[in-house]
């Protein structure tokens, strides 16, 4: 359950930083203006590049970095071919220069987000050890 979350919730980071990304490119004219469809759109590759990670994640890859450069890969693939199917934009240098930047700074960030709350969680878990630890030297 607890993986379940992690993935629903680097999910919803991603879609999240993806649309503040393109909102921001779309106000800077490189992107046509938002509307519900995009969104919907949107949403659809967050959670297909998600799946596509879970997947990944399956495969016996032991190198941490092997398997964030194919976690990567799978971000701009995702993104790339959900843009041609949605036609969510020109594919001019500009534009494709954008997705793939975007694509690639969502992807950190959704990293550092999920590692920050991990290390929140380690030391959470780290106080409830030590004052465990410390109540039964005691007895």
């Amino acid at each position: 359950m607890n993986l379940l979350k992690h993935y629903i919730s680097a999910c919803c980071i991603s879609f999240t930083v993806s649309s503040l990304f393109y909102l921001l490119f779309s106000m800077l004219n490189i992107f046509p203006p938002m509307n519900e469809a995009l969104i919907v759109h949107m949403l659809l590759i967050s959670i297909s590049i998600i799946c596509l990670i879970v997947i990944t994640h399956q495969l016996p890859i032991q190198n941490t970095l092997i398997l964030r450069f194919i976690e990567l890969l799978n971000v701009i693939i995702v993104l790339l071919f959900g843009g041609a199917v949605f036609k969510m934009f020109p594919f001019t240098w500009n534009a494709t220069l954008a997705v793939i930047t975007t694509g690639v700074l969502t992807y950190v960030v959704v990293i550092i987000v999920i590692f920050m709350g991990n290390q929140k969680s380690a030391t959470k878990i780290n106080a409830v050890i030590a004052r465990k630890k410390g109540g039964s030297s005691i007895d």
